[in-house]
């Protein structure tokens, strides 16, 4: 596979010759060997074992890379080979679980693609910005990883790819499944579920164009989207839904893709808290023969407790908000300010303010909630609203106009108040990754708001 090649991405690439111009015998030499190396780190990469010998192998590309680079800094063709590169580095890198070597390599992956100003360069730094939010999420990083997951899915649906049919469905639908992957762990679980939704439904919409997916499509399929959408749809109690993604995952497994013994555990558990007790004890049954003890995992992860959702948290907000003859707000309007960020379908925090410029009062109104529910001892409800206020005054600031001189100043003082909350939240979680993540939050947006 050569530099401009991605096992993630299948978008069309030049042909390996377009990698070979040269301006001299000496350059031609580097690139052969960069070339080399790196096709044979991707070769070790198809094996846990080679792990390291795979890190070895795309080190000495980039030494290569970077004698190149010595002599052409501004070579748009050599940013992109080095934007692959990274990418594949950092993939190896995560599997060694070196989480804060594999985010460096993704941020330097953005930065090069970027610098390439090939056509599709967003689209390349969209699946490397998604690839580095799960490397966030593993990390405890939640405001770094969400933040990641509304650029990648913002760049996918500025390219349109949102249609069907559209050239660029197989990659939107995997963005979104890894996206679903992220939100369940580190985000909001309303997110997590519209997130699988959609995914599958565009899977679906795949195998009806071509009659059916590849080994890979179909792994994003049931790993991703229909994980994290069975579990979810059976919290809500959505018996149906979850038992219809349960028979997507169980044929993916039958077929190769996934683990039949805990598809089956799953599926047979989902029927028996159904009230379906006849069908599932065959497939409960089944499931032990194939895997032992997998039904015991299946009940332990459904018996977890999930996060509460920007929803339910501003909803215990309302409450606290009535009982209190000194509220600092009207329950009322902080009733209407929950419909309007979360009674439409969203992916990430894009999707739930269209307009930044009337926010910075409702950023005000959020703030006061997420400190009256820490308070009052509500820290996940707290954390998840300072946190979402906190995405949401991102994403208005990333995609604002340039002629809008006066979101930032507005949205300022309850951008950082919610920021104030969230620092406190995550001590009295007592998460150090989230306190580290907020520090982190902090210093960027104080570095945006002194450019105001």
């Amino acid at each position: 596979m050569g530099f401009f090649g991605r096992r993630d991405r299948k978008s069309a690439a030049p042909e390996p010759d377009a990698i070979a111009r040269t301006t001299g015998p000496d350059r031609e030499r580097l690139k052969r060997l960069a070339q080399e190396a790196y096709e044979e780190g991707v070769r070790h990469q198809l094996l846990p074992s080679r792990a390291r010998a795979a890190l070895d192998a795309f080190d000495r590309s980039a030494a290569r890379l970077a004698d190149l680079f010595a002599t052409a800094p501004d070579d748009p063709e050599l940013w992109r080979m080095r934007g692959a590169l990274l990418y594949s580095r950092a993939s190896t890198q995560l599997a060694l679980d070196r989480h804060e070597a594999a985010t460096s390599d993704l941020t330097a992956c953005v930065d090069a693609y970027g610098r390439s100003g090939v056509p599709d360069a967003a689209l390349l730094a969209a699946d490397a910005l998604m690839r580095r939010a799960r490397a966030y999420g593993e990390a405890g990083r939640p405001m770094a990883a969400l933040a990641d997951v509304d650029r990648a899915i913002g760049a996918y649906v500025q390219a349109g790819a949102y249609a069907s049919p559209h050239p660029l469905l197989p990659d939107f639908a995997r963005v979104l499944a890894l996206a679903a992957t992220v939100h369940l762990k580190v985000g909001d679980v309303d997110q997590a579920l519209a997130c699988a939704r959609q995914s599958l439904a565009r899977y679906q919409d795949l195998t009806r164009q071509r009659g059916g997916l590849g080994r890979e499509e179909a792994g994003y399929m049931a790993d991703a989207a229909g994980d994290t959408a069975s579990r979810l749809e059976a919290a809500r109690g959505n018996w149906d839904a979850a038992l219809a993604v349960d028979q997507v995952v169980r044929e993916a497994a039958e077929a190769g893709v996934g683990g039949l013994g805990r598809a089956l555990a799953r599926e047979g558990l989902h029927l028996r808290l159904s009230g379906r007790a006849r069908r599932a004890e065959p497939v409960l049954a089944r499931a032990e023969e194939v895997a032992p003890g997998s039904v015991a995992r299946e009940e332990e992860l459904a018996a977890l407790p999930l996060p509460p959702s920007l929803a339910q948290a501003l909803t215990a907000g309302e409450s606290l908000l009535r009982e209190r003859k000194d509220a600092p707000l009207r329950p009322d309007g902080t009733a209407r300010l929950r419909k309007e960020l979360t009674e439409h379908e969203s992916y990430s925090a894009s999707v739930r303010v269209r307009s930044g410029s009337a926010f910075a009062p409702k950023a005000a109104a959020l703030a006061t909630v997420a400190d009256l529910l820490l308070r009052e001892g509500h820290v996940p409800e707290a954390w998840r609203v300072a946190l979402e206020t906190h995405l949401i005054c991102d994403s208005l600031v990333r995609r604002a106009p340039d002629g809008d001189e006066d979101l930032l100043p507005a949205l300022g003082g309850p951008w950082r108040d919610a920021l104030a909350v969230a620092s406190r939240a995550a001590l009295a979680a007592g998460r150090e990754s989230f306190v580290e993540d907020v520090t982190a939050a902090s210093e960027a947006v104080r570095a945006t708001l002194a450019k105001a």
